[in-house]
């Protein structure tokens, strides 16, 4: 999970990290911008970078709240932009320090520039790393050891052990300060971008039940809802891989190399898929259930093409079994064509029950086994659709 700035900022504090005087405001409390007296920093509340570049950051003085609703009337990835962080602008000499994980050590890196700010990635500056123990975490002596090593002070080191201590105990991907500004009186962190592990949100209390502002940003609505299937129920996969597109044919795959495979020879035969979902690795029947609701609950379908190749142990008996509950939950009633081509462990029971299930409740159902290519059940279905 991607944080805001200022929620980011918050855990900083929490860990003892200076941040500056600020408030959040939306449209709703606009007045609020006068909370922050001088010279401010009018920030756009978003997951994404170059905000100054793209008119999303604004300075002020006298005419903030002028600034704040400008960028309050904006959008981001084509959404509105809900809050803005104002706040006072800090004025010294900037830094960039960030703990990311390094993939050959396998432990947390603290890498550290002496040219921070929103010019960073364009430095030509050779960054010094420091590798950590994650289960000895940082040591006042070993962070003072490295800032003197980069020419910094003792206070220096200090941010950095109170950065570690919040990039473990928010089990942090991610925590990067950029700027981090020295001034008179100490260091100050003017902004914060932390990514937390999404497998250990339900350890930290304060996330457990927050909804991903990235997600919110980027995916939509039954991207979201069909991601909440697996993110409690690690049996199998059902609706973690799961893309909307503009077409009117629902397709619910099997078998990643299948799954693509299938919308190839779809687009090909003249279909228009409205999504792309994988469903894998032998998921329970309640989790087809709710991926069936999920998929087939976009508006405009013209058919549902469930596809996928020879399974090993995916049992094909109970997943379709669940696919057929899940229609039964769809509202109004699917009267559109549904094509379905499996094979794998009981795909003859499954075939008897599907059969039976479309035939009692009214489904325009049609089952083929791993006799038909799936490239021959794809152009059955676009032939269908019409």
């Amino acid at each position: 999970m991607k944080l805001l700035e200022y929620k980011g900022k918050e855990l900083l504090k929490k860990l003892g990290i200076e941040i500056p005087k600020s408030v959040l405001i939306d449209k709703d409390s606009i007045e609020k911008s006068k909370e922050v007296a001088g010279e401010v920093i009018v920030k756009a509340q978003i997951i994404g970078g170059k905000r100054k570049k793209l008119g999303l950051i604004e300075f002020a003085t006298e005419d903030v709240e002028d600034k704040a609703k400008i960028i309050l009337a904006k959008k981001y990835n084509n959404l509105p932009i809900e809050s803005v962080l104002v706040e006072e602008k800090i004025k010294g000499e900037e830094y960039y320090i960030s703990i990311v994980y390094d993939t050959e050590a396998r432990k947390p890196m603290i890498v550290f520039l002496k040219s921070g700010g929103i010019d960073v990635e364009e430095s030509e500056e050779e960054p010094s790393t420091l590798i950590v123990s994650p289960n000895d975490g940082l040591s006042e002596e070993d962070a003072k050891a490295f800032a003197a090593k980069v020419g910094m002070d003792d206070a220096f080191a200090s941010v950095l052990v109170k950065s570690f201590a919040c990039f473990q105990e928010y089990y942090c991907r991610i925590l990067e300060i950029n700027p981090l500004i020295k001034t008179d009186k100490g260091y100050v962190a003017a902004d914060a971008k932390i990514t937390l592990d999404d497998t250990a949100l339900k350890k930290i209390e304060e996330f457990k039940d927050v909804e991903d502002t990235e997600d919110k940003t980027f995916l939509t609505q039954l991207e979201l809802d069909a991601r909440k299937i697996d993110a409690d129920d690690h049996r199998g996969v059902a609706g973690k891989t799961f893309v909307e597109f503009d077409g009117d044919i629902a397709v619910l795959a099997s078998g990643g190399g299948a799954s693509l495979t299938c919308m190839d020879a779809l687009d090909e035969a003249g279909g228009n898929a409205a999504n792309y979902t994988e469903y894998s690795g032998n998921p329970p029947k309640e989790k087809v259930i709710k991926l069936t609701e999920v998929t087939l609950s976009k508006k405009g379908l013209k058919g549902c093409l469930v596809i996928g190749g020879t399974a090993n142990f995916t049992d094909i008996y109970e997943t379709l079994s669940g696919f057929c509950e899940g229609l039964l939950k769809v509202s109004p009633k699917p009267e559109y064509p549904i094509i379905i081509r499996r094979a794998g462990p009981r795909d003859d029971e499954a075939k008897v029950f599907v059969e039976k299930f479309g035939k009692d409740n009214g489904f325009d159902i049609t089952f083929y086994g791993e006799e038909t290519p799936m490239t021959v059940a794809v152009k059955e279905m676009v032939k269908r659709v019409g």
